[in-house]
């Protein structure tokens, strides 16, 4: 058996672009990881990272262990899971459990300081999982949004 190989997310050194991207994207690029982070908005990582830091920790994908979840993070624009035109599929978005914290305690920390997490824009309520993006807005503050 093939050893795995970790790749890095360097905006968001906690991670590795297994945890972010779908399998299949992975596995088209993975020996390009300039392609894999240009992929994403450098606000989404920064925030993403800075979650980590924060809450400690957190998954998006969990595939590369075996797991069900592969579209928490990039979505492929042919993607249909979530809406069509989804932030996910910008790479504005991440859903997120965290170990120790529930999503909604996260969420109130995260609109209790907003200058803590400056490109978080919106988040989703009553979802069990914590969904941040950095879309451009056409608002002050975050907006919660309702699935």
């Amino acid at each position: 058996m093939a050893a795995k190989i970790r790749v890095k997310v360097p905006t968001a050194p906690s991670f590795i672009f297994q945890e972010l991207v779908p399998e299949e994207t992975f596995n088209l690029f993975k020996d390009d990881p300039i392609f894999l982070i240009n992929l994403f908005d450098e606000r989404a990582l920064r925030m993403l990272q800075k979650l980590r830091d924060k809450f400690g920790t957190c998954t998006v994908n969990n595939w590369y262990w075996g797991g069900q979840n592969h579209f928490r993070g990039y979505r492929p624009i042919n993607c249909k899971i979530g809406a069509k035109r989804s932030q996910h599929k910008l790479g504005k978005a991440f859903d997120c459990s965290f170990e120790n914290y529930t999503a909604q305690q996260v969420r109130d920390y995260v609109l209790a300081h907003p200058e803590e997490f400056p490109y978080i824009t919106a988040i989703e309520a009553d979802v069990n999982w914590f969904h941040f993006d950095v879309r451009t807005p056409t608002w002050t503050g975050i907006n919660v949004f309702y699935p």
